[in-house]
């Protein structure tokens, strides 16, 4: 007997019990671009079939980050220069369109407003009045329960000075100042590839 072809395509309800989500979940995920989908000519949601399985794929990879589009991706830029910080939030709004962005103008600052934000994404400077972004990454990585996926320190400072200053945390990523956008972009496509291509 033949078997049965797959289907190429499933409703929001089909797809919202497989992925153990509501139904309102999936609409949003089809709305931010996770997953792709049409409309029937009577006006029915109908999810693609390798999309949904390309997000399972990941899920399946990534275990504890199973459900990362619950909420939108969120991204906070620390800068105590205006215009760095907002060629850093057009930089990161270019590469995930999606991301709700805040800031903060020193790393005291930051660590007070990741309470309330619980950012995925953390971009700072180093040299900032108050509190340094060596010392704020260090507060944020060891002393709370929020971590970050993805920390990213930008500095015109030389590996050389930053290492003088006790260096990054390993799990910290480098960018020297100015920012090379392509080679800040590619590292924010690349560390969030299932948001920015479910």
């Amino acid at each position: 007997m033949p078997s049965t072809p797959a289907p190429s395509s499933y409703s929001t309800a089909e797809v919202a019990r497989r992925l153990k989500v509501s139904v309102p979940t999936i609409q949003r995920w089809v709305d931010a671009g996770h997953l792709k989908a049409w409309k029937t000519v009577g006006g029915h949601r109908r999810i693609d079939a390798a999309s949904l399985e390309t997000l399972i794929k990941w899920q399946a990879e990534f275990g504890a980050l199973s459900q990362p589009f619950a909420r939108p991706l969120r991204a906070m830029i620390v800068d105590d220069n205006i215009d760095d910080r907002e060629v850093l939030s057009a930089l990161v709004s270019a590469a995930l369109p999606s991301a709700e962005i805040t800031t903060a103008e020193n790393g005291f600052a930051a660590l007070l407003a990741v309470r309330e934000t619980l950012p995925d994404l953390i971009v700072t400077d180093i040299v900032m009045p108050h509190m340094n972004g060596l010392e704020m990454l260090r507060h944020l990585l060891e002393g709370t329960t929020h971590k970050p996926r993805l920390a990213i320190a930008v500095s015109s400072y030389s590996p050389d000075q930053l290492a003088s200053l006790g260096g990054l945390p390993p799990e910290v990523a480098f960018i020297p100042k100015p920012v090379d956008p392509p080679v800040f972009l590619g590292m924010l496509r690349k560390s969030f590839s299932a948001v920015v291509t479910p």
